[in-house]
């Protein structure tokens, strides 16, 4: 079993150094960087790329109103009669509807022509605004080819890992899937840790021996099986003696994806909470119609032995 220590993990060995679990459900690692200033540490562009959809667009939203209503201000304080086309006859917030829409169609360069600047100063403004416009539009459209382009592995893991007997003796096991149609993996090949916690306070960290550790296609759902045999940190131990382990197992996965032309990288944790002892995963997929069926809403679906 010592020749499966695996001493290049990257955390720590000291357990009171460590808060909580190593990697996160969703695959991110339980680390916080703290010592330097925010801005320093934190990628405001790979936040634009990996935050969810709705937020990135309300966040577009978000800057485009800004700073038209920076430059609705700047009109403003410049003097109406800067702008020919301005209906001076209306009230305050009627005339700074109409700065705002022309501020809009500045910064778009769309400029519909009924409101055109004149003065010195309000030519200005708009000169500035027309080339922020320009740059803007650049950004966004690389953060959207950005948000595109990024390769991502389409990869659902199971919620659980089974404590099951397994040929004759007893393994670990836990699934996954690829949950798009298109976005399949080729060479797809898994590492599996586990970090448990010694008698004098320490973490230790073993590589996991696998019954299989790379397919060549991942088109069906992929039972990834740790057999407990005497290379096993786990050989020998009852479930109570394993629950006071408190064991993470950590799993990396990396595959080829067709579409994107790149590879692709997919992280999961189990901590002992995600452990059940005495049950076993039931299949996913079943033939129906000359084909065969992969029902990923049982990803999750166990069943007592």
């Amino acid at each position: 079993m010592n020749e499966s220590i695996n001493q290049n993990t990257g955390f720590g060995e000291r357990s009171t150094d460590m808060g909580g679990r190593m990697v996160n459900k969703d695959g991110t690692f339980n680390i916080r960087r703290i010592g330097i200033r925010v801005h320093h540490r934190v990628s405001n562009y790979q936040n634009m790329l990996t935050m969810p959809r709705w937020q990135f667009l309300l966040v577009i939203f978000f800057v485009y109103l800004l700073i038209n209503c920076f430059f609705t201000a700047l009109y403003w304080y410049a003097g109406t009669e800067g702008l020919q086309g301005i209906h001076h006859q209306k009230d305050t917030w009627g005339q700074l509807k109409e700065l705002f829409f022309f501020s809009t169609q500045t910064l778009t360069t769309v400029g519909y022509g009924r409101i055109n600047p004149i003065s010195e100063t309000a030519n200005w403004i708009a000169a500035i605004e027309s080339l922020i416009g320009f740059l803007s539009l650049a950004i966004a459209t690389g953060l959207l080819y950005g948000r595109f382009s990024r390769p991502r592995a389409f990869i659902r893991f199971s919620d659980l890992i089974v404590y099951t007997h397994y040929k004759g003796g007893k393994a670990l096991m836990f699934r996954l899937v690829c949950y798009k149609d298109d976005h399949l993996l080729t060479n797809a090949e898994i590492k599996v840790n586990v970090r448990i916690v010694m008698e004098d306070n320490s973490y230790r960290f073993y590589n996991l021996k696998l019954e299989r550790s790379r397919v060549d296609s991942l088109v069906l759902n992929w039972t990834v099986v740790h057999p407990i045999d005497e290379d096993s940190p786990f050989n020998d131990l009852s479930q109570k003696e394993i629950v006071n382990l408190q064991p993470e197992i950590s799993a990396y996965l990396t595959g080829f994806d067709e579409v994107y032309s790149s590879m692709v990288v997919a992280r999961i944790s189990y901590a002992i909470q995600d452990f059940k002892f005495g049950f076993k995963f039931l299949p996913m997929y079943f033939s129906k119609s000359k084909r065969t069926d992969l029902d990923l809403a049982k990803l999750n679906l166990i069943d007592q032995e």
